[in-house]
Order: C-alpha cells, then structure tokens, then sequence
C-alpha cells in the first residue's frame, strides 16, 4: 500500500508534536510517498517563514522519503475529474481547495491511500481512500 500524505500532514510531521502520527511514519515508512504538491507547499512556508530550522526540516523529509513524485498528466486528468464531478453537485456544489484537488488527484493516479487530518473535504472524492494519522 502506498500512502500519500497531505501538506498539513508534513506539516505536523516536521513540528515533532504527534506522537501517533510520529508512530505512522515510523512503521510505514518504505511506504509513504511525497506529492511534488505537497513539497510546492512545504517550500512556500520555509521560503516565507525564513527561518533557517524550517529550511533544514524540508530538507531532511525529502532526503528521508528519497525525493517527491511529479504531479504528471495522470494526476492532472483525475484532478480535473474531481474538481468537475465536485462542481455538478449543484446546487450544493462543495469545491475543495485547489491544492487538496490536486493532491487527491495525484493520489488516485498512483493509487495511494491519502493521509489527512481534513477528512471531511476529502471524504466527498468518490474513488478516494482516506486515512487520518494524527491524535484527534
């Protein structure tokens, strides 16, 4: 099984404050994967903190995860499916947010499980399996 992680997963992640998410990794880690989203977003907040500790963390978690997988055609295809199929449940059309579409994209295109604290947004992504790792 493969699992993909979301940003905020990371996030979490690199603040050390999660015993149980630290016990996922741990255990699963051959296994756990890093979207090239997730990285975009990750390096926005090093970039924009300026801090030198948060420089240092991003790089250790893609050095420890041997790199990000590309968001490709594929994964572009399934997101712009979700984003339609979520946009023609009208009149209640319930869009996620352009990064989330584009990470459960990239999930279903490499059949990853993906990993969230934000299930509710990603439970409406028909096709999608969704885990949550963190202390509740």
């Amino acid at each position: 099984m493969i699992y993909l992680p979301d940003t905020n997963v990371y996030s979490v992640f690199l603040r050390q404050k999660d015993e149980r998410l630290f016990g996922h990794f741990n255990a699963l880690l051959p296994s756990i994967v890093l979207s090239s989203v997730a990285l975009m977003e990750l390096e926005y907040g090093a970039a924009k903190s300026g801090l030198c500790v948060h420089r240092t963390r991003v790089d250790q978690l893609v050095a420890m995860l041997g790199g990000a997988i590309a968001f490709d055609a594929n994964a572009a295809r399934e997101a712009g499916r979700i984003r339609a199929y979520l946009a023609r449940l009208r009149p209640n059309a319930q869009l996620i947010g352009p990064y989330d579409v584009l990470l459960a994209g990239h999930a279903l295109s490499i059949g990853a499980t993906l990993v969230t604290a934000n299930r509710r947004e990603f439970d409406r992504v028909p096709g999608l399996t969704v885990e949550s790792w963190q202390t509740e």
